[in-house]
């Protein structure tokens, strides 16, 4: 029952009142000996029913929830957010440069969490192909 949406669950609670008065006119002209014995298949196919009416409703009303988020997934497609800035925070899946590298935020991050230091944070997707290159104190390069 934890997995079911809340608003579902309310519209049962709602149609308590409805299949407990069920229940009694059912029952209302049963024995004691009578309504000791299971319940018979007309009153489990009505409470059945009126279960099935609430669960459809609140099914469908998730799947159209679902259905725009994958909309919403869909039309985003890769965020490119330009070379890193420092002073920004980057959502979840968005690309950013950084060192020549590209990374993705594997989680929302806050200002400073830089790509290759916040390894909790950023995901190398493609490194730099060109080696960095050093200005040796004599002034010569070297890579």
């Amino acid at each position: 029952m934890d997995n079911i949406d809340p608003e579902i669950l309310a519209k049962m609670k709602a149609q308590q009142p409805r299949i407990d008065a069920l229940a009694k006119a059912m029952a209302g002209d049963l024995t004691a000996e009578q309504l000791a014995q299971p319940a018979s298949k007309r009153l489990v196919h009505l409470l059945i029913a009126d279960l099935v009416v609430v669960m459809r409703d609140g099914l469908i009303k998730q799947v159209k929830d679902l259905q725009a988020r994958v909309v919403e997934l869909e039309a985003g497609g890769v965020k490119y957010c330009g070379t890193w800035q420092r002073a920004l925070p980057y959502r979840k899946g968005t690309v950013a440069t950084s060192g020549g590298s590209m990374w993705i935020a594997l989680r929302d991050t806050v200002e400073g969490e830089q790509p290759g230091k916040a390894l909790d944070a950023w995901q190398l997707s493609a490194k730099d192909a060109k080696p960095t290159k050093r200005v040796k104190a004599n002034g010569r390069r070297q890579a």
